[in-house]
């Protein structure tokens, strides 16, 4: 019997119930590791998933429940899993002494900050600036060495850290998400209007809300009736806050778009992104974070988007750039200006036919992420060559 752990801290429970759906099999024992408040929001994601938990406090400090996860993976575990680590030196620091001799993979979110990338300076934010130079520093020289293999959550990052970076060990592509077979998810009808969601943190520098609510705005005028918007996210701050200031005016002006001012619970964002039409995301594909290191969405950095899309069978679209999963491509859509989206959205209005054919290539494409998929994918390459990491 194989004994898997699963640490996760920060952000990323979702990825944490795939991480426990694909090493939950016949030949493992799971284990996860995570906060209290993390926990409260797995919960409504567990069914019959067979697991132990070890639950850090509130009131335990992460130096502190970090050793006790450290001796309970020697005496224990045969692999841990650690999905998310912050570049921060807020966050670095308990992770400088933990080294658990069991076989270790940490998932790499932002290739170019943790492989790639030279220390750079933002000169709107130097105090984020200098935080991630040492976090990066610290994260090269000590923490990374440490782990035995990396994964990368969407494919095509695999080939930039292969290609583009001097890392020599191992590199493997579990993915964000997995498609789950929901009745919801399966329906390919169009009804009397088409529902588009733009899913995500509601932040400027992550995507063209200008473009997106610019388009919607002419639709509004002329198709108002047979289209709907919905920001389904929290914004975050005062950029997110005037892309909110601007929704709130094209609602009272009468038009079908809606919008959250706060946090959007789990299944209310799962049960709207099962009963929409199509999943829009009007992503930058290239992004300053605040340190003022670039990220590149789909090359360095994942997306959840894509993985949505998957979950819920749904088409996508997206800006030209992103680089699309060719098992998506029959179904996403691609436009590389404000003309090009437009008439996008025209054309599913006009032809929903032509919509609701995409909705069933959607569905056959999900296929391919299926958790049997994951599940052999995991098996072969990880769990039964754990002595090759």
């Amino acid at each position: 019997m194989f004994k898997i752990g699963i640490l996760e801290l920060h952000f990323h429970v979702k990825f944490l119930h795939t991480m426990m759906k694909i090493c939950k099999m016949d030949e493992t024992e799971i284990t996860i590791f995570t906060t209290e408040d993390l926990y409260k929001n797995l919960k409504p994601y567990l069914q019959d998933e067979e697991y132990r938990a070890i639950i850090k406090r509130n009131t335990e400090d992460t130096t502190s429940y970090l050793k006790r996860v450290e001796k309970i993976c020697n005496d224990e575990i045969d692999l841990l899993f650690v999905n998310t680590i912050e570049t921060s030196s807020l966050t670095i620091p308990p992770y400088l002494k933990f080294n658990p001799k069991t076989k270790k993979i940490l998932t790499v979110h932002v290739l170019n900050h943790w492989l790639k990338s030279k220390f750079s300076i933002n000169r709107k934010n130097i105090p984020r600036s200098f935080d991630t130079s040492a976090s990066i520093y610290l994260i090269r020289n000590i923490v990374l060495p440490r782990f035995n293999a990396i994964n990368v959550l969407y494919p095509p990052m695999k080939n930039f850290v292969e290609k583009k970076t001097c890392y020599n060990k191992k590199v493997f592509t579990i993915p964000y998400l997995l498609r789950y077979k929901k009745k919801k998810d399966m329906e390919t009808d169009v009804g009397e209007r088409i529902k588009v969601i733009l899913p995500g943190f509601v932040e400027p520098y992550r995507r063209d809300y200008k473009t997106a609510l610019d388009v919607f705005k002419i639709l509004f005028k002329y198709h108002g009736d047979k289209i709907s918007l919905n920001l389904l996210g929290k914004p975050v701050g005062a950029g997110g806050e005037r892309i909110i200031e601007r929704c709130k005016e094209m609602k009272q002006n009468g038009n079908n778009i809606y919008f959250s001012e706060g946090y959007v619970p789990e299944d209310v964002y799962d049960k709207t992104s099962a009963e929409c039409d199509i999943i829009f995301s009007p992503m930058n594909v290239m992004t300053t974070r605040p340190s003022g290191i670039n990220e590149i969405y789909g090359e360095t950095e994942c997306s959840a988007i894509p993985f949505e899309a998957i979950q819920h069978c749904k088409p996508l679209i997206v800006p030209e750039g992103f680089n699309v999963l060719d098992e998506m491509k029959s179904s996403t859509l691609i436009y590389k200006d404000s003309n090009e989206l437009n008439k996008i959205f025209l054309k599913m209005i006009m032809d929903r036919k032509r919509l609701a054919e995409l909705k069933k290539e959607a569905v056959k494409n999900s296929e391919n992420f299926s958790l049997e998929k994951g599940q052999e994918y995991f098996k072969e390459n990880i769990l039964f060559k754990l002595d090759e990491l």
